[in-house]
């Protein structure tokens, strides 16, 4: 409603501007000019300030916040703690597991070979292809390969339980990445809140903005007028200006 009391008071007011300069007279179409510059920097003007505020504010609320406090001082530094402590137990797993494999594959390539041999020698016997000579040696053969197996069983037996206990990270690191995601998403609902408050707002405004250079942060040597200096000069200032 009064945003519509506005955009109808600057039409009247540009067709009196325009009907000023048909009419030739150039000193009431300047004033005219003037005055409606005027009230648009004051609307301009009281809109910052109220941002300006509510900002303010929530920056306040947000800063004496006892969760914030405490998130920022223990619960933070916590959770990097853990997380370090989940990188370590995750890189331990990993060395862990491949020094496992690393042992195991040649133990199971020497299985895989010495079965190999073998059944190709047992073919021969089923298929009568085979001499006295050649079924005594095959005999040696399956004894020298069943002493090999039960010893690289048993290796391969520790090098999998390795590989299991390694495993076992994952349910302590779970519950420690769940915990830092849970802190994450506080933090994140209240940063939102921070940003909601100018979110609309900006939106509005943000496709008529005209572009400016924008004064940096204060340079020391080089007067910039007027500098606030903390929250309390802030809340000063604002409440001298009528926010």
């Amino acid at each position: 409603m009064l945003q519509g009391s506005i955009d109808e008071r600057r039409i009247d007011m540009a067709r009196e501007l325009l009907a000023l300069l048909e009419a030739g007279r150039n000193e009431q179409a300047d004033a005219q000019l003037t005055q409606m510059c005027g009230e648009m920097d004051a609307a301009l003007f009281q809109e910052v300030g109220r941002l300006t505020r509510e900002l303010h504010e929530a920056m306040n609320g947000f800063l004496l916040d006892d969760r914030v406090s405490e998130i920022a001082l223990h619960e933070i530094p916590d959770a990097a703690e853990r997380l370090r402590y989940v990188i370590t137990t995750t890189e331990q797993a990993a060395h862990a597991t491949l020094n496992a494999v690393e042992k195991s594959l040649p133990l199971a390539g020497e299985l895989s070979s010495g079965a190999e041999t073998l059944g190709e020698a047992w073919d021969r016997f089923r298929e009568r292809r085979m001499t006295v000579s050649d079924f005594k040696s095959m005999s040696e053969d399956i004894s020298r390969f069943l002493d090999l197996a039960r010893g690289h069983s048993k290796v391969l037996h520790a090098e999998l339980s390795e590989v299991l206990m390694a495993q076992g990270y994952q349910d302590i690191t779970g519950q420690i990445i769940k915990r830092v995601i849970k802190l994450v998403e506080d933090v994140e609902g209240r940063l939102v809140n921070l940003v909601r408050i100018t979110g609309s707002r900006y939106q509005q405004h943000k496709d008529h903005d005209d572009p400016a250079i924008l004064e940096g942060p204060v340079v020391p040597g080089i007067n910039q007028g007027s500098v606030v200096e903390g929250q309390d000069d802030v809340d000063d200032l604002l409440s001298s200006l009528g926010f």
